[in-house]
């Protein structure tokens, strides 16, 4: 009994120290890259899937063209943001057609890809983030862990790390800005860009604008990484829209400063080439126990120790996207 009891305490203390590993596991990413232009493109999208996929190809040749190595787009996309009347409407075949079409196009150009759609499996709707690398693979996807009133989606299961061009990041959609836990477990993970796939309320709900601007910001500025929003615009021509949002998709470096924001009715991209030496996630290291910088000052690793092991654990909840599982099969090689 007391072997038992003994192996068991050592199970507890190891396993969170394991997957912290795990998630650190950065090999894949290239460590001696030190900047990266990425875009987000801020497009008025609908409900008309074909409609969309050639506004967002348009874009992702642009952001080519303009030397980007990422792109991403903002929540629905391509298939527009459905209230539960709408998406069922969708024609998912069209949806997968184009998925196809996104990620072969990312491969020609060597682009990487963030896309914003919606799935039908089963009785099942799904809202997510089509993550795709810059060689055409498809990573996985990431699903809206928190959702904002939407009961026919289903909820997501929390936050992941991949790497695209290179560098380490995580994505997550709209109203899970609301929870920061899912940044800072992301950037715990290694994530040194922070991706935000918006399509918030419209421009006459005022009174939340404020709000979103700033949640933005802050998870840059706690974590000390890069922040990347995409948001669709206004509609100039019926500012009550559903299906739409407020603009203001914006690119934010690790002090909180705004490198480049969209209008609230333009449709354009919006880009920036981040300095990774910049993205030092030292708020999140020296939470684990591994800034240099605190040793140094201080004298200790770990000054807060119950803080450290309850982030080492939320570690456990981060899922590495990297092709091998997950992939849907019309996307699968």
């Amino acid at each position: 009994m007391q072997r038992t009891s003994t192996l068991f305490l050592i199970l507890i203390i190891f396993i969170p120290m394991v997957t912290l590993v795990t998630a650190n596991d950065t090999e894949s990413a290239d460590s001696s890259k030190t900047t990266i232009k990425v875009a987000a493109a801020q497009l008025l999208t609908d409900y008309n899937v074909q409609n969309n996929l050639q506004k967002i190809k348009s874009s992702i040749n642009e952001a080519y063209n303009q030397g980007c190595e990422i792109v991403l787009f903002h929540e629905g996309c391509l298939t527009g943001y459905p209230n539960g009347k709408a998406i069922t409407n969708i024609d998912f075949t069209a949806v997968r057609s184009a998925e196809t079409e996104i990620r072969d196009l990312a491969g020609q150009l060597g682009i990487a890809v963030l896309i914003g759609s919606t799935s039908k499996e089963e009785q099942t709707y799904h809202n997510y983030v089509l993550i795709i690398d810059e060689k055409g693979k498809v990573l996985g996807r990431y699903e809206k862990t928190w959702r904002a009133g939407e009961p026919h989606y289903v909820a997501g299961t929390g936050p992941v790390i991949f790497t695209i061009a290179g560098v380490e990041a995580t994505v997550f959609i709209c109203h899970d800005l609301r929870y920061p836990a899912l940044t800072r477990l992301g950037v715990a993970a290694g994530a040194q860009i922070v991706f935000i796939a918006n399509n918030e309320s419209g421009i006459t709900s005022e009174n939340k604008l404020l709000g979103y601007r700033s949640m933005q910001i802050s998870r840059a500025t706690e974590n000390l990484v890069y922040s990347v929003m995409s948001n669709s615009p206004a509609d100039p021509d019926n500012v009550k829209r559903d299906n739409c949002s407020h603009g203001n998709s914006k690119i934010v470096d690790p002090m909180g400063n705004v490198l480049d924001e969209a209008g609230v009715f333009e449709e354009r991209l919006v880009t920036a080439t981040l300095d990774l030496k910049k993205a030092t996630r030292s708020p999140v290291t020296r939470t684990l126990g591994t800034s240099e910088n605190t040793k140094k000052q201080y004298g200790v690793w770990i000054e807060h120790p119950a803080y450290t092991e309850w982030l080492k654990q939320g570690l456990t909840l981060v899922k590495r996207l990297d092709g091998s599982s997950g992939v849907p099969s019309h996307l699968s090689p």
